[in-house]
């Protein structure tokens, strides 16, 4: 890099002072850094590099696993006699079988919808935007419980968790009730010890132990 300033210095009939070289010395390490970021295996090794991606590779599609791996209330595949009708429907919804289960869970968990205490499946199938016999036959053939089952058991789910936020310092186990979607105490006490096998009062007295 001296030689090559010094001879430019020379062409041009400047004084011979090496100077020009740091004008050489800026694009010869702006080259290597742009060569590196789209090279990174000049820095880290090929084997090295492989080494990580492999693991980050793993690491996204055990994400992408636990995203899309139903709990264990659902059934991917199932062999149960159908009608001609649902074989036909079979057909079309195949391929979606896991999304709608996603999309299912996600509106009990995250959105909540079963705090509506008169939610049924159309208003599911309505919110996914699909016709409600494709959640007819979702719970029908690819799932352990009945759409009652389920809805229960999220709206016990969701008053586990707001006991562990705290709803019940300032609020009655009857608002619980309610804001759950129960439409009074009786069913949420009865529901409550049927999935849990506590009463709600004793389960609050657990988690305060």
């Amino acid at each position: 890099m001296v030689l090559i300033s010094l001879f430019q210095e020379f062409r041009q009939g400047i004084g011979a002072s090496g100077k020009t070289m740091a004008i050489f010395s800026l694009v010869f390490w702006l080259v290597i850094f742009f060569k590196i970021l789209i090279s990174p295996e000049i820095l880290f090794g090929l084997p090295i590099l492989n080494s990580t991606l492999l693991k980050y590779n793993e690491i996204v599609s055990e994400k992408k696993e636990i995203v899309t791996t139903p709990d264990d209330n659902w059934i991917l595949e199932t062999s149960s006699k159908k009608t001609t009708q649902d074989e036909k429907l079979q057909e079309k919804i195949r391929a979606n079988i896991k999304n709608y289960i996603y999309e299912v869970d996600q509106l009990s968990t995250e959105k909540l919808i079963f705090r509506n205490p008169k939610i049924s499946q159309s208003d599911i199938a309505e919110k996914l935007g699909v016709p409600a016999s494709h959640i007819v036959y979702l719970f029908k053939y690819h799932s352990k419980i009945s759409f009652s089952e389920y809805r229960m058991n999220s709206r016990i789910q969701d008053a586990i968790e707001l006991i562990k936020e705290g709803f019940l310092n300032t609020e009655t186990f009857e608002s619980l009730a309610y804001k759950t979607g129960f439409a009074s105490y009786n069913p949420f006490f009865t529901a409550f010890k049927k999935i849990t096998t506590y009463s709600p009062q004793e389960f609050l007295k657990l988690k305060q132990c």
